[in-house]
C-alpha cells in the first residue's frame, strides 16, 4: 500500500502542477515578484538621484540583517508583526472587508493595558511588576482588539455604514481616548510611561510561533472545512452565498473580529517586544495598522504567500535602517524606506497590468517575425490598418471631417445676427448640432469597434501562428511525449484508485470477520495490492521507454535541424556571391526563409511517431 499511495501522490502532484489551477497560481507568484523587483528599481534610481549608490543600498540592506545583526530577536518579532498584521488584513481582504482600523486595535489594546497597570502599580512605574502577567496583558491585548474591529462590522451589519469610515473614526476616539487617560492618569507630556517587560528574553520565541500557527491553522480551516468554504463563497459571491442560506452577516461579525485578534497581537509584540511607548506630545498616530495593507496587497490575500512577503518586509525595515546609518548614506532622508514600500505597493496594485504581459510570447512573435517573411507582412498590414483608422479617428475629433456640416452651421450661427425669425432659426441650427454631434459619434464608434476587431484579429493571427509553431516543430516532440505520458498514466491512475477502494472496503470488514473469513479476504486483498503494483510498474516502465525515446527523438531532430541551417547559410553565402539585384536577392532570401521554416515544421511529421 505504501507503494500505491507514494505512486498516487507522485501522479496526482505532477498533474497539479500542469494544470490551469498551479499556473495561475504561479502567473500570481510572478506578479508578486515582478512589482517588488520594479519597486526596487524605481527605489535604485531614486537613490542614484541623490548621488548615492542605488545598487550599493539595496545589497547592503538586504545582507545586513543577517551579517551583522545587532538584535536578531527584534527582527524576529519584527517579522512576527508583519505575518499578523498580513494575516488579520488579508482574511478581510478575501470578502472585500476593507478594515482601516489597526491602529485602532493596537491603541485599544494599549488603553487598556495601561489602566490595567496602573490600577495594580498605583503609578507609571511599571517595572517592579511582579511576573506571570504576560499572558493576562497577551490577552487584554486581543480581546480589546477583537471588541474594537468587531464593532466595524456590527455597524457595517446592522446600519450598513461602510468599515473604512468606521474604523478610521475609531482608530482617531482611541487616539484622543488614549492620550485624554495618559495625560489624566500619569500626567504625560511627551512620552507615555515604558511599559514593562514580558516572558523575558524569550518574547521573540511566543511571537513567532504564535505567528506561523496563525497562518497554518487559518490556511487549514479556510482550505479543509465547511466553514472555510462558507467564507470562500461570502468572498466570492455574497449575494449567492444568501440564497445558499449562508449567515453572511454572521460571518462578516466574525471576520472582523478575528482581524482585531490576529492585529492586535501584532500591536502586543509591537510594543511589549520592540517600542516600550509611544509619543503623545502631537497628533500623529501610530501608523502600525497600515503596515500590514502592502504585504496583504503584494501577497494577493494569500495566506501561506504572507510569508515570504513578511520575510521581504521585515529584513527591508531592519536592514534600511543599519545602511542608512552607515557614514556613507548618512545624508538620506528618515523617509527613504517608507518611499521604497510605497513604490512596491504602486506596483503591486498594477497587477491586472502585470499579469497581461507575457514577456515570453512577446519575444517570440518578434523572433518569428524574423523567421516567417509572411508572418510578418501579415502582421504588418494589419497594424497600418489600425495606425490608419487611428488617424481617422483622431481626424474626426479634432474636426477636421463633416466640412459641410460645419460650414452649414456657421452659416446659421451668422445669419442668427440678421434674421428676424431667430427662434426658427435657433431650432434649425439644435437640430443640425445635433445631427452633426451624431454622425461623428456613431462614425466614431464604428472606427473604434474596427480597432477592437483589426487587434482581435491580430492577436489570433499571432496565437495561431506561435501555437502551430510550437505543436509541429522542435517543441512539439514535448507535447507529443506528454500526450503519450498522459494516455499512458491517466487510465492506470483509474483503476489504481478503483482498486485502492476495494482494499479499504476489505480492511473495514477485516475489523469484524472469523478467522476463516480473514485469511479469504487477506488473500483477497494481496491479490488487488499485486493487481495495483503490476499496473504502477507497467505504467512506470512505460513512460520510462517514452522518456528515453523523447531523449533520442530530440537528439535526431536537432542534428536534422542543424543540417537544414547549415543547407541554409550555404546558400546565403552562394547568393552573396552571385551579381544579382537588391530586389532578387531579397525575394530569394525570403523564399529561403519561408522554405526553412516549412522544414523546421515537419519536426514532429517525420519524427514525432518514434517516441
Amino acid at each position: 500500500m505504501k507503494k500505491i499511495n507514494q505512486w498516487k501522490f507522485k501522479t496526482k502532484s505532477i498533474a497539479y502542477i500542469k494544470s490551469t489551477t498551479f499556473k495561475t497560481k504561479t502567473a500570481y507568484v510572478k506578479v508578486s515578484f515582478i512589482s517588488i523587483i520594479l519597486g526596487l528599481l524605481c527605489g535604485i534610481i531614486f537613490l542614484y538621484c541623490f548621488g548615492m549608490n542605488g545598487f550599493g543600498f539595496i545589497f547592503s540592506s538586504i545582507i545586513k540583517p543577517f551579517a551583522s545583526p545587532v538584535e536578531p530577536e527584534g527582527t524576529i518579532i519584527l517579522l512576527a508583526v508583519f505575518i499578523l498584521l498580513g494575516l488579520g488584513l488579508a482574511l478581510g481582504f478575501r470578502i472585500k472587508l476593507f478594515n482601516m482600523g489597526g491602529s485602532g486595535q493596537a491603541i485599544g489594546g494599549l488603553l487598556i493595558t495601561y489602566l490595567f497597570l496602573n490600577a495594580i502599580t498605583g503609578g507609571a512605574d511599571f517595572s517592579k511588576l511582579p511576573g506571570g502577567y504576560g499572558i493576562l496583558l497577551f490577552l487584554i491585548f486581543i480581546v480589546s482588539g477583537a471588541i474594537v474591529s468587531s464593532l466595524t462590522g456590527i455597524l457595517k451589519v446592522l446600519f450598513n455604514i461602510h468599515e473604512v469610515a468606521t474604523s478610521i473614526v475609531i482608530n482617531w476616539i482611541l487616539w484622543y481616548l488614549l492620550k485624554y487617560v495618559l495625560f489624566i492618569k500619569f500626567d504625560t507630556q511627551l512620552n507615555s510611561p515604558n511599559l514593562p517587560e514580558v516572558f523575558g528574553s524569550q518574547l521573540w520565541v511566543f511571537a513567532i510561533v504564535f505567528a506561523i500557527a496563525s497562518i497554518i491553522i487559518v490556511f487549514v480551516v479556510c482550505e479543509t472545512t465547511t466553514v472555510g468554504y462558507k467564507y470562500k463563497v461570502v468572498g466570492m459571491q455574497s449575494t449567492a452565498a444568501k440564497y445558499a442560506g449562508i449567515k453572511t452577516n454572521t460571518f462578516i461579525i466574525g471576520v472582523t473580529a478575528l482581524q482585531g485578534v490576529f492585529i492586535s497581537a501584532a500591536g502586543f509584540f509591537y510594543y511589549f517586544g520592540l517600542k516600550s511607548n509611544i509619543s503623545v506630545a502631537n497628533d500623529i498616530m501610530p501608523l502600525l495598522g497600515f503596515d500590514g495593507i502592502p504585504i496583504a496587497l503584494v501577497a494577493f490575500n494569500n495566506f501561506l504567500g504572507i510569508i515570504p512577503i513578511a520575510i521581504l518586509w521585515a529584513v527591508l525595515k531592519d536592514g534600511i535602517q543599519l545602511t542608512m546609518n552607515s557614514p556613507q548614506y548618512m545624508g538620506l532622508p528618515s523617509e527613504t524606506s517608507d518611499l521604497l514600500f510605497g513604490i512596491i505597493i504602486l506596483f503591486s496594485t498594477m497587477y491586472l497590468l502585470l499579469m497581461k504581459i507575457n514577456v515570453t510570447n512577446y519575444i517570440c512573435t518578434i523572433i518569428h517575425k524574423f523567421k516567417n517573411p509572411n508572418f510578418k507582412s501579415e502582421i504588418q498590414i494589419l497594424n497600418s490598418e489600425i495606425r490608419e483608422l487611428k488617424k481617422e479617428k483622431w481626424s474626426i475629433l479634432l474636426n477636421k471631417e463633416f466640412a459641410s456640416e460645419k460650414a452649414k452651421i456657421k452659416e446659421l450661427k451668422s445669419n442668427l445676427k440678421s434674421t428676424t425669425d431667430v427662434e426658427k432659426l435657433k431650432e434649425e441650427l439644435s437640430n443640425l448640432s445635433y445631427e452633426y454631434d451624431e454622425a461623428k459619434t456613431f462614425k466614431i464608434s464604428k472606427i473604434k469597434n474596427k480597432i477592437k476587431d483589426l487587434k482581435i484579429e491580430k492577436k489570433s493571427l499571432i496565437d495561431k501562428t506561435l501555437e502551430e509553431y510550437n505543436k509541429n516543430s522542435i517543441n512539439g516532440l514535448k507535447k507529443v511525449y506528454e500526450g503519450k505520458y498522459n494516455s499512458a498514466t491517466f487510465p492506470i491512475l483509474d483503476q489504481v484508485v478503483l482498486i485502492e477502494s476495494e482494499i479499504q472496503s476489505i480492511n473495514e470488514e477485516l475489523k469484524n470477520t472469523n478467522t476463516e473469513k480473514a485469511e479469504k479476504l487477506l488473500k483477497e486483498k494481496n491479490k488487488l495490492e499485486k493487481k495495483a503494483n503490476f499496473l504502477i510498474q507497467k505504467q512506470e516502465l512505460q513512460i520510462k521507454e517514452f522518456k528515453n525515446n523523447f531523449v533520442l527523438t530530440k537528439q535526431e531532430a536537432k542534428k536534422y535541424l542543424q543540417n537544414i541551417k547549415q543547407n541554409y547559410k550555404i546558400e546565403i553565402k552562394k547568393l552573396e556571391t552571385k551579381s544579382a539585384s537588391r530586389t532578387f536577392r531579397k525575394l530569394k532570401i525570403r523564399k529561403l526563409k519561408i522554405d526553412l521554416l516549412e522544414k523546421q515544421m515537419e519536426v514532429v511529421k517525420l519524427y514525432g511517431s518514434n517516441i
